[in-house]
């Protein structure tokens, strides 16, 4: 494949050659966004599955053929034109630009790029998560998925560490990478010029693993926040404000990047705005807010809210998107306005229900906390 049938080729992207994202319970796939699975460690070798079960998908793209798996890239990408929009295809081809052409081949596999979650190892229990990617709900729940054999993950740990000083590009994930001791390990045997993710709580930045990763200048930190003070540590759970506070003025000392990961729903629908601009007043830059809708659980979905208070909401984003804001968040605004118009079928006292069901299990209060959801859903009245 010439760089040309790269370029020209809507369906192209490296990952199906070049990269894996790996989930705890052994599952693999291309990428995160990816709508199905490669296979599984506890089936099969991770090898088989990176160079067998990806040939159908390499050539789909040799053939210029759309990969059923990836329409979520190519949803992103449609009327778009340039480079100007972040898909993850689009953000893979950029990242790796240097792999040579004749890797493309029907049958090769060369790993330039990794996802991996080793663990659901996690100190909170945020509102929206599961046992599948936080221990502490596992816990709670007393629900434990089912993980590789010993030994089935020490063959996967080192094939990734033999391949790590290739990597081009890492993201660590969870789970609370932070946390996680084998990405102490992984992060020892990087080459120093790697490009890396890590996707955090920054609920602990007094890790072995924190002191590895301030040894690379390649730094990408997305922070996962979404609200303040006591909202905070309701929807995360486990988590502390002024622990958070203190820790990201640690990681802004550092000469990295810091982007915040935020998600809109129905506990926030109003504070996340006033997170936004408490960020920003402590310097961060426009580009450095992603704000998505949660689509998951659906009890905490947005649109359950009644209309006249989605109404507001829309007000509240309009007038925020006329002012211009430009970058990630502009586009964040946008994405938000829309969703929140997308068809929905409400049950409000289902959520109602949900909550009181989190709240009576953890010994905590949401009608405490989060009063004007409360009064809004009643349309003013004072529960």
């Amino acid at each position: 494949m010439t760089p040309r049938d790269m370029l020209t080729n809507p369906n192209f992207c490296p990952i199906p050659w070049t990269g894996l994202m790996y989930n705890f319970d052994g599952s693999v796939k291309n990428c995160i966004r990816s709508a199905g699975f490669l296979g599984n460690i506890k089936d099969q070798d991770i090898e088989s599955i990176l160079i067998d079960n990806n040939r159908p998908r390499q050539q789909q793209i040799v053939n210029k053929q759309p990969v059923e798996t990836c329409h979520t890239c190519y949803d992103l990408d449609r009327d778009k034109k340039g480079f100007e929009h972040i898909s993850d295809r689009v953000f893979y081809i950029r990242e790796l630009k240097t792999t040579p052409t004749d890797t493309y081949q029907v049958g090769k596999f060369d790993l330039q790029t990794v996802d991996i979650r080793w663990t659901n190892l996690c100190n909170f229990a945020c509102v929206y998560c599961g046992p599948d990617r936080s221990s502490r709900w596992a816990e709670e729940l007393k629900i434990h998925p089912a993980v590789p054999t010993e030994q089935q993950l020490t063959d996967f740990k080192n094939y990734i560490y033999d391949h790590a000083g290739q990597l081009k590009h890492v993201y660590l994930a969870g789970g609370e990478p932070l946390l996680m001791k084998e990405n102490l390990t992984l992060l020892e045997k990087l080459n120093p010029d790697v490009n890396i993710r890590i996707n955090t709580n920054l609920s602990k930045v007094d890790t072995r693993v924190v002191d590895a990763i301030c040894e690379f200048p390649n730094v990408h930190w997305t922070i996962s926040v979404e609200t303040m003070a006591e909202e905070f540590e309701y929807i995360r759970y486990g988590g502390s404000w002024a622990d958070f506070l203190e820790n990201l003025t640690k990681i802004k000392q550092l000469d990295h990047k810091i982007s915040f990961n935020m998600l809109h729903f129905l506990l926030n629908y109003n504070s996340i705005f006033d997170c936004v601009d408490f960020l920003k007043d402590l310097g961060f830059h426009n580009n450095s807010f992603v704000i998505g809708a949660l689509l998951n659980p659906e009890y905490l979905n947005i649109r359950h809210l009644p209309q006249n208070v989605l109404n507001s909401v829309k007000n509240k984003l309009q007038d925020r998107i006329n002012q211009k804001p430009g970058y990630l968040l502009e586009d964040s605004y946008k994405n938000m306005l829309h969703y929140i118009d997308t068809p929905f079928e409400k049950n409000i006292m289902q959520s109602i229900e949900k909550l009181s069901e989190l709240d009576q299990r953890r010994g905590i209060d949401s009608k405490a906390t989060f009063k004007d959801l409360y009064k809004d859903i009643n349309y003013g009245k004072t529960i």
